[in-house]
């Protein structure tokens, strides 16, 4: 099994019996390496005490942050590893820059980007990762927002991505990254809220 496919279901385990905004995570494989699992749904190599080599053995190579999907060079990467499949809440923080939650379903993976308010509406940028072989024609959400005590402010159907068959250049082409359309709620300003987001229709061609 791949390093990135035993982290994937090392974060699903965690984040199963954590918060999904819960601190940093510190994980061992079964080679021995650690990784540190973030809470902005990036990991990376955990720093290793230096080991004394042998005459006969090569020096070891310095830890480096890996990507654990694919992005076209063009986007500013956004390091991401599977984290749920169903819909579950999430904190939206406008104090805090870090990214709020990632949903996968059917190959695409979908990441709540950190939020913005402007002008009387919240603002949730999306960014998208296509790790299946076939393209994406479609994907739509249905999200929820809440406020810190829980109560419903608003619910919507969106559709974060539509391509047009039979043209090529709209497809969202596997093995790529592209930016969603943003998630907007009209709704008054707080520190603090929740949302629940699930995916209601993926098509694949």
């Amino acid at each position: 099994m791949k390093t990135t496919t035993k982290l994937g279901l090392l974060f699903v385990a965690i984040t199963s019996a954590h918060p999904v905004w819960a601190a940093d995570q510190t994980v061992t494989l079964e080679d021995g390496r650690q990784v540190v699992l973030h809470d902005d749904f990036t990991w990376s190599y955990s720093q290793q005490p230096a080991i004394a080599l042998s005459a006969n053995s090569t020096a070891t190579k310095p830890a480096t942050t890996v990507e654990a999907i694919p992005v076209k060079s063009d986007l500013n990467a956004q390091s991401a590893i599977p984290v749920i499949t169903v819909a579950k809440a999430a904190k939206v923080s406008l104090t805090s820059p870090k990214n709020i939650q990632q949903i996968s379903d059917s190959g695409v993976d979908i990441l709540l980007l950190a939020p913005r308010y402007e002008d009387g509406e919240l603002f949730i940028p999306t960014m998208m990762t296509n790790q299946g072989s076939k393209s994406v024609m479609s994907v739509a959400l249905r999200v929820t927002l809440n406020d810190a005590d829980n109560q419903k402010l608003e619910s919507k159907d969106l559709v974060l991505w539509r391509s047009i068959k039979r043209m090529p250049d709209t497809y969202f082409r596997a093995k790529t990254q592209e930016h969603g359309k943003d998630i907007i709620f009209s709704v008054p300003k707080m520190d603090n809220y929740t949302i629940q987001a699930e995916v209601i229709d993926i098509e694949l061609w």
